[in-house]
């Protein structure tokens, strides 16, 4: 029974024990101190207090030097420390416990009379199973073993290898933990990331502007807009309202102009009269949009208004250059457009043929070699009341049938009086013309030849030129007029038309 009453002593030595080995706790410290631990968290990560944390911590400061003496480490007589036991072993100790107080009760009286020989005994022995130090040793103390009987050394080993059996298998279990809680404490290595091939940069196109006008656009980063506000564009039977709807063609088109453009406004009448916005092109910028806009909403629905405000801005006098004498009509409002080196000129002309000869000096005529060239018909003199010279009959039937095969079928009137009237007054021939318009015959084939000579500028440097005749029904320019004007459109690769639609 003396073997029985060591075991339980030993059992209860076990349960007692402190949970901790003095290697775990200066581990403990260690690592606070080394990997810069808060202490907050290394005990809550171990689950002890911060008491004993600092104890343990203040223990190591006082005493650690210790180990670097001369005499450290000599003693033969080592202090083992029984470590942690896993759930398994404590509930197989609790039944050898109750086992073992069974056992006490029935021989109580003999045990408790060698309970002062068994404890001497037993506290030499138990030595050898703490572990106070971190370094382990196995070898037992030689005067207690001398001291032992040769029973009690087979019931001690019989409890030393049920005791060690359980301690390794909790400090495998603590060492598994310890594995577990030390990869926690190891941050993981990042992935590097992998490289990827960036695209190719894309070259960003040269800036571009378009222009639109009248629901067409066109490609260009620089216009001029030329206008004809000649007294004879609000003359006769719904002029007014073709006017304005010329004005608001400009409008609608400087309003959508890209920032990134370049712009100017001519405005020409008669022979040889213009005026511009500016002296050179100008940036598509709000102001100059707005002296623009301003400029063609102010000319006014009469002639009075239009004369008084057309004049208002540059004139062709201030100009840096402008055409050469024997340039007339629109060609000399396209000559003063082009000296501003556009991509793209939109004309949008009246009927030029019919300038008052009243408000024309007679410098404009310079250079079109008119000295030879006898006059048409006579002016109406308002004085004397003398009407010009009658046209033959002759005359009035060529020019009705000029003027029906020129126009196509369905677009003339029925009666032949009018149509008689209509071709007159497109060869210049008719009474209305008597003292308003021009009675002399423009060569418009020469004035096309002195524009071509002013330009001095080659083919490809030729701007594109649209051309829209705005022109009263049943109404055209004289056929030279005409041709020199499609003529140029078509080598500049612009267009002409005739009576545009208007939206």
């Amino acid at each position: 029974m003396l073997w029985q009453l060591r075991d339980l002593r030993i059992l209860v030595r076990i349960l007692t024990m402190p949970e901790l080995s003095g290697e775990q706790k200066l581990r403990i410290v260690l690592e606070s101190i080394i990997r810069k631990v808060p202490k907050e968290e290394q005990c809550e990560k171990y689950g002890i207090s911060e008491a004993e944390f600092l104890s343990w911590q203040e223990h190591l400061t006082t005493n650690g030097g210790k180990i670097f003496e001369p005499n450290f480490g000599r003693s033969s007589k080592r202090v083992k420390t029984i470590q942690k036991m896993g759930k398994t072993a404590r509930i197989f100790l609790t039944l050898s416990i109750l086992l073992n107080l069974g056992l006490i009760t029935v021989a109580g009286v003999f045990y408790f009379t060698q309970t002062d020989k068994v404890s001497s005994v037993e506290v030499v022995k138990d030595s050898k199973f703490s572990e106070d130090s971190p370094l382990h040793s196995a070898e037992p103390d030689n005067d207690f073993s001398e001291m032992e009987e040769p029973e009690e050394e087979e019931t001690s080993s019989v409890a030393s290898s049920q005791v060690d059996e359980l301690l390794s298998s909790a400090k495998d279990e603590q060492s598994l933990s310890a594995k577990a809680n030390l990869e926690t404490l190891l941050a993981k290595p990042l992935e590097l990331p992998t490289p990827k091939v960036l695209s190719p940069v894309d070259v960003l196109p040269e800036i571009s502007s378009e222009v639109s006008f009248l629901n067409e656009v066109y490609e260009g980063r620089h216009v001029v807009y030329i206008l004809d506000v000649g007294d004879y564009v609000l003359q006769g039977e719904g002029a007014a309202q073709r006017f304005e709807k010329m004005k608001d063609a400009v409008l609608s088109s400087l309003v959508t102009l890209s920032p990134n453009s370049y712009f100017n406004l001519v405005l020409y009448w008669n022979l040889r009269e213009t005026s511009a916005l500016g002296k050179t092109i100008l940036k598509a910028n709000r102001d100059n949009v707005k002296y623009a806009i301003d400029w063609i909403t102010g000319l006014g629905s009469s002639i009075e208004d239009l004369k008084e405000n057309r004049n208002q801005f540059v004139p062709k006098e201030l100009l840096y250059s402008k055409p050469l004498s024997g340039v007339v009509g629109p060609w000399f409002g396209l000559g003063v457009g082009i000296t501003f080196d556009p991509d793209l000129i939109f004309v949008l002309a009246g009927n030029s043929a019919a300038f008052p000869m009243n408000a024309v000096p007679k410098s404009h005529f310079n250079g079109l070699d008119l000295t030879q060239r006898s006059l048409l018909s006579k002016v109406e003199d308002p004085v004397s009341n003398h009407s010009e010279s009658a046209v033959s009959d002759l005359t009035r039937q060529t020019a009705r049938k000029w003027l029906v095969s020129m126009e196509p079928s369905g677009s003339l009137p029925d009666n032949i009086f009018d149509i008689e009237k209509i071709a007159l007054k497109r060869l210049g021939l008719s009474n209305a013309m008597s003292h308003a318009h021009s009675s002399v015959a423009i060569p418009w084939e020469k004035v096309f030849e002195n524009f071509l000579s002013s330009l001095e500028l080659n083919a490809q440097m030729i701007p594109q030129s649209h051309f829209f005749l705005c022109l009263p029904p049943h109404v055209r320019w004289p056929n030279d007029l005409f041709n020199t004007a499609s003529e140029f459109a078509e080598s500049s690769k612009g267009t002409l038309i005739e009576s545009p639609e208007f939206p």
